[in-house]
């Protein structure tokens, strides 16, 4: 099942040979097959495998098709810093470097599968390549935005037991204040040309590093990323995405919203600590497309637009903020001679600036909408009719309704909530779970009567005194009896299936 992907691709290469008997550069047939075959589980035609790994079933297969002549000469990834310095890599060279970096993570950072590592890196390559090296490594990758405090550096740090962290010259010091409260916490990465006390330097490590390394084996159900929410309504809560949900969930919303192609340059300005900067990576690469990345150390409307006038980027999604500072711009200045489709999502998309935008560019605005919980949930596709404030149809593979507060589904023109169907099928590419820590306790006789919020506060405050404060459980539910195995053991994955409705 490892190379049920991979191999599909080669054995259409040797079909073709074997029948034609030539040697001269094949036609761009495979692609559109594997393609279609990625699709194909998007849309619940065919299963999800039960191994499953985006850098080796997907970037080294994208790889294996640029040394074949299968693909168009467009590089993998491009990142500029807006003075000149330029990063091009093709798929091949993505491959070998991300090799490289990971065997920085099992070798000197003594990382193992399922260990989590923090990203906290502005808009640098090196984001890119350990984002990848994480999937070849089978170690969790956790995504932070820089502009994280030392107080949510600690947090995030201890309840996630993270073993490892990289990030950069100006977050080391933050890192370094509060490295003594996170025990879990073994090596630290850093991406800089100068050394610091304690720290690692990635990019030396990286030049020593040899490029043969071979992808552990991952099940598609495995974990290969974890989220935290914005914590709008208490504290952020640890979203874990699996190898699939992320690694094949794009396909389809990459095809169909973002609508790319094998010649597509992608440029998504989002901040690579917010999921979105996931979503282009899975949505890019899965199709063959280049992303795009222009450092942005100060993200700035005439900035964004030189660089859509100097570069061929086909393919632009920002915020709808940085849309409303676009358009109070004179656009007729600028000349996009390449960009064919613009993106926007993350918040509500004003109809006055997708007004504005689309009469001074001639170019939609196609919204989306998803959560850091899902991929895409739903999107104004390309080539559909739009209506202003409409964030369009359902996305595959989800079957979304507007539902009453009792999850009722309502008919057309009342409002109500927006609901996503999970029985009786699980959407593959649905977060695997939360991971907040729930305690269920058995009362003895004498607590019975007492008042439960009364009774969980004090467990609560116990919990945080007779341990490290970030292990308390968040919730706590009073259970008449804990189902147990014949020889007495707890079966915590029945309570677990409780909790989720599983």
């Amino acid at each position: 099942m490892r190379l049920w992907l991979r191999g599909l691709v080669l054995q259409a290469l040797r079909n073709f040979r074997g029948v034609c008997g030539v040697h001269g550069p094949p036609p761009p047939v495979p692609a559109p097959q594997i393609m279609a075959t990625w699709e194909a589980i998007n849309l619940g035609k065919k299963p999800v495998p039960e191994y499953f790994n985006f850098a080796h079933d997907v970037l080294d297969v994208w790889s294996q098709l640029e040394k074949d002549g299968h693909r168009p000469l467009n590089p993998a990834f491009w990142w500029v810093d807006g003075t000149g310095a330029e990063v091009k890599w093709s798929f091949e060279e993505l491959g070998e470097q991300s090799r490289k970096a990971a065997n920085v993570l099992g070798g000197a950072c003594g990382l193992q599968p399922g260990d989590r590592m923090m990203l906290v890196l502005p808009r640098l390559p090196e984001w890119w390549l350990i984002s990848v090296a994480c999937m070849r490594t089978g170690v969790v990758m956790i995504p932070g935005v820089t502009q994280l405090t030392e107080k949510d550096l600690k947090y995030r740090l201890q309840i996630s037991r993270a073993k490892s962290i990289i990030t950069t010259n100006s977050l080391a010091p933050h890192v370094d204040a509060i490295s003594a409260d996170c025990p879990s916490l073994q090596t630290k990465l850093l991406v800089s040309d100068s050394s610091r006390p304690g720290w690692m330097n990635f990019k030396e490590l990286l030049r020593e590093a040899s490029t043969g390394h071979n992808c552990v084996r991952t099940k598609s159900r495995d974990t290969l990323a974890i989220y935290f929410t914005s914590g709008t309504t208490g504290n952020p809560k640890m979203v874990e995405h699996s190898q699939s949900s992320y690694g094949l969930g794009f396909v389809a919303s990459g095809r169909r919203w973002v609508a790319l192609t094998e010649s597509d340059i992608f440029w998504n300005t989002t901040d690579t600590g917010w999921v979105k900067a996931a979503w282009t990576l899975f949505s890019a690469w899965a199709n063959g497309a280049c992303i795009f990345v222009h450092e942005l150390p100060q993200v700035g409307a005439k900035v964004i637009l030189n660089t859509l006038t100097k570069f061929p980027v086909t393919t632009l999604c920002c915020v709808p903020t940085i849309f409303r500072l676009l358009v109070q711009e004179d656009l007729t200045r600028y000349s996009f001679q390449s960009l064919r489709h613009c993106l926007t999502g993350g918040e509500a998309l004003n109809p006055d600036v997708r007004e504005k935008w689309k009469s001074q560019t001639g170019l939609e605005l196609h919204e989306g909408y998803g959560q850091s919980e899902t991929v895409l949930i739903c999107a104004n596709l390309r080539g559909m009719m739009i209506k202003s404030g409409s964030m369009g149809k359902a996305s595959p593979p989800y079957d979304v309704q507007i539902v009453d507060d009792e999850g009722k589904v309502l008919p057309p023109g009342e409002e109500g909530s927006v609901g996503v169907r999970v029985r009786p099928t699980r959407p593959f590419c649905f977060f695997n779970c939360y991971l907040v820590v729930k305690a269920f306790v058995v009362l003895s006789p004498a607590y019975s009567s007492h008042d439960p919020e009364a009774l969980i506060r004090e467990l609560q405050d116990h919990v945080k005194r007779m341990t490290a404060p970030y292990k308390y459980p968040r919730k706590v539910a009073f259970v008449s009896e804990l189902p147990k195995t014949v020889s007495g053991k707890i079966q915590r994955s029945k309570l677990r299936n409780q909790e989720w409705g599983r």
